[in-house]
């Protein structure tokens, strides 16, 4: 008995292809063409990958500069805000301290005024 013929496949390994040998190496040049172009959109492909790692890296690295450089701003920012409340805080206080010498003077002027009614 006979085995089954498989599609694609001759009954006999020593017969010749249906197709000719030109259109046979048409396709084989065909694939090795198709197939360059692949190797060269992969190549490509992972330049543009390579170069979007490199960008994403500076953008990382820019990204930390400016969250560090924004972190000293917010330092400096608080310590400008400790300053001012300070020097508010003194003004507050030397203004209480004029207004009780004024007070004093106000009330040393109203005792003088009084004298002098008396006396005259």
């Amino acid at each position: 008995m006979s085995e089954p013929q498989k599609p694609g496949r001759p009954a006999d390994p020593g017969s010749k292809s249906s197709r000719p040998i030109s259109d046979i190496l048409q396709l084989n040049n065909e694939l090795v063409q198709n197939l360059e172009g692949l190797v060269a959109e992969h190549d490509n492909r992972k330049k543009e990958l390579d170069e979007l790692k490199f960008s994403f890296d500076q953008a990382q690295a820019e990204i930390k500069r400016l969250q560090e450089e924004l972190r000293h701003a917010n330092q400096r920012d608080a310590e400008r805000h400790d300053q001012l409340r300070q020097l508010e805080q003194e003004r507050v206080d030397q203004l209480g301290a004029m207004s009780a010498h004024l007070d004093a003077m106000r009330a040393a002027v109203d005792r003088y005024l009084q004298q002098r009614r008396k006396a005259a």
